[in-house]
């Protein structure tokens, strides 16, 4: 029952901090927000709005597989090995989605690259919260 609370911690605090970001990034970079308006994207996402609110679950869910199981191949610290499970968590399941994302749709590498580091940004952040939990 730990675990699952511990997930669902994970799972609503990447989402806040999500939101934030998305509210931050409209602010800061407004031209790469303009290209989410390029036609390749679902002018009308109502009935998929639902996977944004879902997706902090299921990322903090598999983040925390994952920490639980790296205790044998990453070392260090607690907030070392937060970073190295972030990273490397990133390079192995969004970096090779990305590549295909930005092979199949006319996206920029920008975009991709920004995808990428809020993937991995949200993976510290489970991290984090796991780190946390667990003292």
């Amino acid at each position: 029952m730990k675990n699952f609370a511990t997930i669902l911690l994970a799972g609503v605090i990447v989402l806040t901090t999500s939101v934030g970001f998305l509210l931050s990034l409209i602010a800061l970079l407004p031209v790469l927000i303009q290209e989410y308006y390029s036609p390749v994207f679902r002018s009308d996402s109502f009935n998929t709005d639902w996977l944004f609110y879902l997706h902090p679950f299921v990322l903090s869910a598999s983040v925390f597989w994952f920490w639980n199981r790296s205790n044998e191949f990453v070392v260090g610290p607690g907030l070392i090995k937060a970073v190295k499970v972030s990273i490397t968590y990133g390079l192995i399941a969004i970096a090779p989605v990305l590549l295909l994302t930005f092979s199949a749709i006319e996206i920029s590498a920008f975009m991709v690259i920004t995808w990428l580091v809020y993937g991995i940004v949200q993976a510290l952040i489970a991290c984090l919260v796991f780190l946390w939990r667990s003292k």
